[in-house]
């Protein structure tokens, strides 16, 4: 098995791709500054959700992150023109995954996805074809990498396809059309075929048809004569989903990045047909696969990535209850856009000291976008209380505890109460066990009173 993946295969694909990967990486930073989210996420905030065992990553200066979005965009640009790409490359996946673990607000699946490719392109010789390194270093120029190069970037892409697609395999999704017959209603295409298709049908129909071509196209494009059928499938869900749903640039990525099921020398037979000139003969591989001493452990790194990426995913069920209520494991599971949820929330303080009790305003310590997304998460809710318990803490109220009345509606479900409203949120410090006042979902028939605040996602929010 090692000695095929060390096999030489055409480097045309693999080049094609680091040119789109850093394309779409520099109009991904390009869209930050003119979005103005590098204020809105990383600036403006006085309190950032961290992930679990990072509390210590801490945004820069504001001029600092500024800086480094600069810097971002530079290496993406290095990395599409293969200007010093290996130093371009890592730098990319580590400051941009440093970008994704200072609030988990904006986690989104796809930006986890890119942090992994960039790791893996760093392991890879990518700078030898189509390259400003290849031209100005002729030592580095070779048609050929080794196959593990493509076949690990390969199954990155399938490891996020496949549970992407068995995250769709429950009721809401198959049965009820959710959350796709929030999302179709009054869109142009559902107004338009209202004569003919009911709502729920083509939301059904479209949640079936999103769940086969996830789950199926990828392993078909292994194979020739299915290949490009299942990517015209790819393909057309990639751009209705980019067209319907705002996931900014994930549907481009995702598209180009299926190419390297195609044969290697794609690209190569591309331009000559663009030039109308015969096809190229495929670039000369040797006969035998090219001994490496770094080859035993190369293939122990990448044995234990791909472990550690078929795991992870499923560890939620190791938690009571559905994913999409309590989403505990529901991080870095590739549980792409199979839930919408809404909430009305309200939290109150009390200090147990003098039996006073007061109302607080998540907004005067969160952003708009930061307070939309904790209350539907119960972690968030938690480090929340924690933090507003710290403040009154340095305003010399040591022991205030907090509390919250959260009603959240799942996948259109009447509204249920998501955490214990008795539960002093503030006691309960960040873990990975199981959280027993988070309250289990129940079936239509609850309905508990809403509290009085409505939170209604900001303008542009996403989610999955």
């Amino acid at each position: 098995m090692l000695r095929r993946l060390l096999q030489p295969v055409d480097a045309a694909s693999l080049a094609a791709f680091r040119i789109a990967f850093g394309a779409v990486m520099a109009a991904t930073v390009i869209r930050y500054f003119l979005k103005g989210w590098i204020h809105d996420y990383y600036v403006a905030p006085s309190f950032f959700f961290t992930f679990p065992g990072f509390g210590w990553v801490r945004p820069l200066s504001a001029v600092g992150m500024y800086l480094l979005f600069a810097a971002l965009g530079l290496m993406a640009v290095g990395v599409m023109v293969g200007l010093f790409y290996r130093a371009c490359v890592l730098l990319f996946a580590v400051g941009f995954s440093y970008i994704q673990l200072l609030d988990r607000t904006h986690y989104l699946n796809h930006y986890y996805l890119t942090c992994l490719l960039a790791f893996l392109m760093a392991l890879m010789p990518l700078e030898g074809l189509w390259s400003v390194d290849a031209r100005h270093r002729p030592g580095l120029r070779r048609d050929t990498v080794p196959a593990w190069c493509l076949w690990a970037l390969r199954a990155q892409l399938a490891v996020a396809y496949f549970f992407s697609g068995l995250a769709k395999l429950q009721p809401d999704w198959l049965l009820r059309g959710q959350p796709l017959v929030q999302w179709l209603d009054g869109t142009p295409v559902a107004r338009w075929l209202a004569p003919m298709v009911p709502l729920h049908a083509l939301a059904l129909a479209a949640s079936w048809g999103g769940m086969l071509v996830v789950l199926l196209a990828p392993p078909l494009m292994l194979w020739r004569r299915a290949r490009p059928y299942a990517y015209a499938a790819l393909l057309s869900f990639h751009l209705a989903t980019g067209l319907l749903l705002n996931i900014g640039v994930f549907p481009w990525l995702a598209a180009l990045a299926m190419l390297l099921f195609f044969e290697p020398d794609w690209p190569r037979r591309v331009l000559a047909w663009m030039r109308g000139v015969p096809a190229p003969a495929a670039a000369a591989h040797h006969e035998h696969a090219e001994s490496h001493p770094w080859a035993p452990w190369l293939a122990v790194l990448l044995a234990a990535h791909f472990c550690v990426q078929v795991v992870v995913p499923v560890r939620h069920w190791l938690y009571p209850g559905p994913v999409m209520w309590n989403e505990e494991g529901f991080l870095f599971s590739w549980h792409m856009k199979i839930m919408e949820k809404r909430a009305h929330a309200r939290f109150e303080a009390a200090d147990p000291s003098t039996g006073e009790r007061w109302p607080v305003d998540p907004l005067r310590y969160l952003t708009e976008k930061q307070a939309y997304r904790m209350v539907t998460h119960p972690d968030m809710l938690a480090a929340f209380a924690r933090h507003v318990s710290r403040e009154y803490a340095r305003q010399g109220r040591p022991s205030v505890e907090l509390r919250a009345w959260v009603a959240v509606r799942l996948n259109g479900r009447p509204r249920q109460l998501l955490v214990d409203p008795a539960v002093d949120l503030a006691a309960h410090p960040e873990s990975l066990a199981p959280r027993p006042w988070i309250l289990p979902l129940e079936g239509p028939e609850a309905r508990p009173a809403e509290p009085s605040a409505a939170i209604s996602p900001p303008a542009g929010s996403t989610r999955g």
